[in-house]
C-alpha cells in the first residue's frame, strides 16, 4: 500500500510539472549565452562599442564592437568602488590627504577638504555619484595601506597596489581585454577597457546591495567639512548630484526602469554609459563606450527598450522547490524522499523561444530505475542535500545552466533484526534459554533468582504442611 501510494505521487507530480524531463546524458559545457539572431547593424547606435546583457546570469541579448579597445573615462570608477567594497570597512573612517590632489584641476571632484574625516561609505558617495576624482585617490590610497597593513606607506606606493589590485581583479573576472592606470579615469593611453569588460565588472559591483543603494541615489547630501570645524566659515551643505540623467525623473533622458549605474567622459573616450535598469523581475545592463553627449543616453534607451520588448525572464523553478520524488530501498517506515533544486533558476530568454526551453534530468548512477521510468528508487541510507542528480536546461539544443538536484531529508537505513542464535553444549544439545539468558541484564537475572527462591521457600512451606496433615490423619485413625 506505502509503495502504491508513493507512485501515486510521483505521478501527480509529473503530470504537474510544466515541461517534460527525460534522462539524459549529462553536457560538459554550460553556456548561458543566449545566441540571438539580431545583427550588430540592426540596432543603430552612435557608440563605438556596446552590450546590452542580463544582469542576474550574463547573457549577452545585443553587442557591437563588445570587444573593442576603448577608453572608459570615469566609469573606471565602478572598479574602483568594487575593490573598496571588497577590501574595505564601509563604516570605519578615512582621513582625506595630500592624495586628493593628483587628481588634475580640470577633472571632476567632490570638494573634498585635506584632514577632512569621512567614512568609507560617503567616500563611495563622493565617488559614483558626482564623479569624484578627489575621492577616487582618497579611496585608492586608502585601501592600499590598509592592504599593506601599513597606515603611514607613502602615498605612490599605496596608489600603485591599488592599480595592481584593480587590474589583477578585473582579469579574474574575465576582463581580459582591459589595462587600468588611475584610479579615476582620468585619460592615459594605456588605460583601456571593452564593453563586454565593463560590464563583467559592473555585474560584480552589483552584488553589492550598498553599491546599488549608492548608485541608485539621485542626490547625497553631506555638510562640509571646513566649515564645520572652521569658526570663520559660515556651515554649508555639499550637494552631490548624481551625473547619471536616466535616473532623474525631471530629465528629459528620463528613464523610469533605470537603476544606476555611472557616467564618464573625456574628450578622447567621448561620452560613456554603464546602466541597469528593472522592469518585471528582469534586470538588464548596458554598457556604451565612444558615443556623443546625448547619445550615451538614446544608446542606452534604445538597448534597454531592445530588452524589455523583445526579453522575458524564464523561472521554471524556485530553489528548494520539489523536482522529483525517489523511493527508498532499505527503509519500510520511510520509504520515499522528496527530489529538490539546490537554488533557483532564471534566464533571460527570447519571448518567441519560451515554449523550446527542454528540461532534462540526468541520475547519479546509485539512483534505480525501474521497468516504468517513473520508478525511481534510491537505496538507504540517504544524508539531507545529497546530490542524486542534475537538472539541465537547454534552448534549441544550447545548455543553459545545469542545477544540482538533491534530497529534502536523510533516511536511515532500516536495522535489520538477527534471529537468536542457538548455543551448543559438549554434550550436543542445544538449548535457545540459555541465549536468552545471557541477553538479560545482572540485576534483572537477581531478580529472576530472588523470585525463585520465594517459590521455592513456599513449596517447601506447602509440603510441610502437607506432612503435618497426613501425620495427624494417620493418628486419629488409630
Amino acid at each position: 500500500m506505502k509503495k502504491f501510494t508513493s507512485l501515486l505521487i510521483a505521478l501527480i507530480f509529473m503530470i504537474s510539472f510544466a515541461n517534460p524531463i527525460l534522462a539524459t546524458t549529462e553536457n560538459n559545457s554550460v553556456d548561458i549565452n543566449v545566441v540571438t539572431e539580431i545583427s550588430e547593424d540592426s540596432i543603430q547606435l552612435e557608440a563605438k562599442g556596446a552590450i546590452l546583457m542580463g544582469l542576474e546570469n550574463g547573457e549577452i541579448l545585443f553587442s557591437k564592437d563588445a570587444n573593442k579597445k576603448l577608453y572608459p573615462a570615469s566609469t573606471t570608477k565602478i572598479l574602483t568602488a568594487l575593490i573598496a567594497l571588497e577590501n574595505g570597512d564601509l563604516n570605519e573612517i578615512v582621513t582625506v590627504g595630500n592624495e586628493a590632489y593628483l587628481c588634475p584641476y580640470d577633472s571632476s571632484k567632490a570638494g573634498l577638504d585635506i584632514g577632512e574625516e569621512i567614512s568609507l561609505e560617503n567616500l563611495l558617495y563622493g565617488l559614483m555619484l558626482p564623479s569624484g576624482n578627489d575621492a577616487a585617490y582618497t579611496i585608492a590610497v586608502h585601501i592600499g595601506r590598509r592592504v599593506k597593513g601599513n597606515p603611514s606607506l607613502p602615498i605612490e606606493d599605496a596608489l600603485n597596489i591599488f592599480i595592481d589590485m584593480m587590474n589583477k581583479r578585473s582579469r579574474e573576472l574575465g576582463a581580459t581585454n582591459s589595462h587600468f592606470v588611475t584610479p579615476d579615469g582620468y585619460h592615459d593611453d594605456e588605460h583601456y577597457t571593452t564593453a563586454y569588460d565593463m560590464a563583467l565588472i559592473a555585474s560584480e559591483a552589483m552584488k553589492y546591495d550598498v553599491f546599488r543603494k549608492i548608485v541608485s541615489t539621485r542626490m547625497f547630501t553631506i555638510p562640509d567639512w571646513s566649515s564645520l570645524h572652521d569658526p570663520d566659515v559660515e556651515n554649508e551643505t555639499r550637494y552631490w548630484r548624481n551625473s547619471n540623467a536616466l535616473i532623474h525623473p525631471n530629465d528629459r533622458f528620463y528613464y523610469e526602469d533605470a537603476t544606476g549605474i555611472k557616467t564618464g567622459y573625456t574628450s578622447k573616450a567621448m561620452h560613456c554609459l554603464v546602466t541597469s535598469a528593472s522592469r518585471d523581475g528582469m534586470d538588464l545592463l548596458t554598457v556604451v563606450l565612444g558615443s556623443s553627449k546625448n547619445g550615451k543616453w538614446t544608446d542606452s534607451a534604445t538597448l534597454l527598450d531592445y530588452g524589455f520588448d523583445n526579453f522575458e525572464r524564464y523561472e521554471p523553478f524556485s530553489h528548494g522547490q520539489q523536482i522529483s520524488i525517489l523511493n527508498i530501498l532499505g527503509n519500510t517506515e520511510n520509504n520515499w524522499v522528496r527530489v529538490i533544486a539546490d537554488r533557483s533558476a532564471g534566464y533571460i530568454i527570447p519571448k518567441d523561444k519560451i515554449n523550446r526551453v527542454r528540461q532534462e534530468i540526468h541520475w547519479n548512477d546509485e539512483v534505480v530505475q525501474g521497468e516504468n521510468k517513473d520508478e525511481i528508487s534510491i537505496p538507504a541510507p540517504v544524508s539531507k542535500h545529497q546530490k542524486v542528480g542534475t537538472m539541465i536546461v537547454s534552448l534549441d539544443g544550447e545548455v543553459l545552466d545545469k542545477i544540482d538536484l538533491v534530497t529534502a531529508k536523510a533516511v536511515e537505513k532500516e536495522e535489520t533484526k538477527l534471529p537468536k542464535t542457538l548455543v551448543k553444549f559438549k554434550d550436543g544439545i542445544d538449548n535457545s534459554l540459555t541465549t536468552v539468558w545471557a541477553s538479560f541484564s545482572l540485576w534483572t537475572k537477581l531478580i529472576f533468582g530472588i523470585i525463585a527462591i520465594v517459590i521455592l521457600l513456599l513449596i517447601i512451606r506447602i509440603m510441610a504442611v502437607r506432612r503435618r496433615r497426613r501425620r495427624y490423619s494417620f493418628r486419629r485413625r488409630y
